[in-house]
């Protein structure tokens, strides 16, 4: 396990994630520190990010994920970060898979790299 690193933020908004937040914000603190924007949840969402390690930003009344990502992006520029990692509350993108965004933005520091799904993989 590599020590986080300060320069790049994971950013994560959520919405009632309670059942999920946990096990996402544990895996990316490994690699990344994290930001959780929790977006006015009606849940323990907040509370159990902040539990895992999260710094929280609670955006209220519920402002839709757009706001909340440009709240956290926000927030990444206020701390003067390099770079902004997103990753969705539920699970569905694997935080396991962070280095291989971070070795590919050292090869090649581009303006935003995409990952791709593999939607065949994917619960319904």
């Amino acid at each position: 396990m590599q020590p986080p690193n300060p320069d790049i933020l994971c950013l994560i908004p959520a919405y009632n994630e309670a059942s999920h937040i946990a096990a996402v914000v544990s895996h990316a603190r490994q690699v990344l520190p994290v930001l959780v924007v929790d977006d006015g949840s009606k849940d323990e969402t907040a509370a159990l990010a902040e539990q895992a390690g999260a710094q929280v930003l609670r955006q209220v009344p519920n402002q839709g994920k757009g706001a909340a990502l440009i709240a956290g992006f926000k927030a990444a520029l206020a701390r003067g970060c390099a770079a902004v990692l997103t990753l969705d509350a539920d699970g569905q993108h694997d935080p396991l898979e962070i280095p291989k965004f971070l070795a590919e933005f050292q090869r090649a520091p581009v303006g935003l790299i995409i990952g791709q799904r593999d939607y065949s993989q994917m619960p319904l």
